[in-house]
């Protein structure tokens, strides 16, 4: 694959209910230049946001969303999100 408007998607094969759906990205494709020579996704470093504007255009018209993502930057520890409170880009 080199086609930078495709990028790679996981589906999980694991017993959830039918209204759960779950994918996964890896680095693939995308639009992004130098140290971010991929689809980064993360809007918290230093890539320009233009180009983490498109890649995440993509993974949303590749992977067929129903709607908007909710954008969260990853951390490690014990805070809840509640998703319903988190904004769009």
């Amino acid at each position: 694959m080199s086609d930078q408007s495709v990028c790679e998607l996981i589906y999980p094969d694991w017993p959830a209910p039918d209204n759960v759906r779950a994918i996964a990205t890896t680095r693939y494709g995308g639009v992004s230049k130098g140290d971010y020579s991929s689809l980064n996704l993360g809007d918290h470093v230093a890539d320009e946001p233009a180009l983490v504007a498109r890649n995440r255009d993509i993974l949303i018209e590749q992977a067929v969303l129903p709607a908007e993502p909710r954008w969260l930057a990853q951390v490690h520890g014990t805070t809840v999100v509640q998703a319903d409170a988190v904004a769009g880009r």
